[in-house]
């Protein structure tokens, strides 16, 4: 069945795209052609686009091993809009509903994404708050729940608590009952005492090893703060790493599970995700907004480690 356009899509439009990899620098603002779509996908008009590290990852080519780039290349990851072009082997999706999730080069004003990426956006849920939540919310839901798998009591460590990740695995964590410890400083520990019920660990004034056996800790860091943390964890318990750092051999002497995650894309997770910030059990740090057209601004603020809360690109 052909597609079901709809009549504002224009052939061309703007998009934040690079031609090789680099800095910031190599970032354009231009016109670029609007994305085809395939079977199983569908053309959605993106609102706001989440800034993730990710993207710079891509851009300075760190990920061409795995995630091979053909230029000139869009950016991004994460979105929220609304559908514009349904193919027909749609499903539940239809030409002006509300979605999020994940698209191909979400720094433009369209992207194509497949339905098996993306999810309705609940009705108290806006665009923006919907942007902040793919990329680090799964990381952390699927984290928690599927491999600390919490229970009510359950201590767990959470290094980098209020960073992007961290901020969404403490509020699901306590959520699931456990008893979080996070790392931070400065600013952040105000932001993680607000949510209550949060023991912090000022690491730049104290060390973390202060707060005793664990029953998990959730790495956000790597490095030797991975490596300290091992001995923390009680025999039996589980050390996950979203950015490697759970090495097999220590925690086999440790006598613990260590798990590297690296988050799946998922339609479920993704509507589960908007559930518990529909409900209020989740509430996402947001952070600064920019404009499409300063996605260099942006990248640089979130790979210099300047981000307090989640950073958005605004694309209308």
């Amino acid at each position: 069945m052909a597609a079901t356009k709809h009549a504002a899509v224009p052939s061309l439009i703007k998009a934040v795209r690079i031609t090789q990899y680099g800095g910031s620098e190599q970032l354009k603002y231009e016109e670029a052609p609007l994305p085809e779509i395939g079977p199983g996908h569908v053309l959605a008009k993106v609102r706001y686009a989440g800034v993730n590290p990710i993207d710079w990852k891509i851009r300075e080519g760190h990920m061409k091993q795995v995630l091979p780039a053909s230029f000139p290349l869009t950016l991004g990851q994460d979105f929220a809009g609304e559908i514009v072009t349904v193919a027909g082997d749609s499903g539940r999706f239809r030409t002006g509903e509300r979605v999020f999730g994940f698209g191909a080069g979400t720094y433009a004003d369209f992207t194509a994404a497949a339905i098996a990426d993306i999810a309705a956006i609940p009705e108290k849920i806006e665009f923006a708050v919907a942007a902040a939540l793919p990329t680090a919310g799964l990381t952390a839901l699927q984290a928690i729940r599927d491999h600390v798998q919490p229970t009510p009591g359950t201590r767990i460590l959470i290094h980098g608590a209020a960073g992007a990740v961290g901020s969404f695995a403490t509020q699901i964590a306590k959520r699931w009952g456990a008893q979080v410890i996070g790392t931070a400083s400065g600013e952040d520990i105000v932001y993680l005492r607000s949510l209550g019920h949060v023991q912090v660990v000022d690491y730049k004034h104290e060390q973390f090893e202060t707060v005793g056996q664990v029953d998990a800790v959730l790495d956000l860091i790597g490095g030797e703060t991975a490596t300290r943390s091992f001995a923390l964890v009680k025999k039996g318990g589980v050390l996950v790493s979203t950015v490697g750092g759970a090495k097999a051999e220590l925690a086999a002497q440790a006598g613990i599970r260590g798990v590297n995650v690296v988050m799946k894309r998922s339609a479920a997770d993704l509507s589960e995700l908007a559930g518990l910030v529909e409900r209020g059990d989740v509430k996402p740090r947001m952070g600064e907004v920019f404009r499409l057209e300063q996605a260099r601004e942006a990248q640089d603020a979130s790979q210099q480690g300047r981000a307090k809360g989640k950073i958005l690109l605004k694309v209308v």
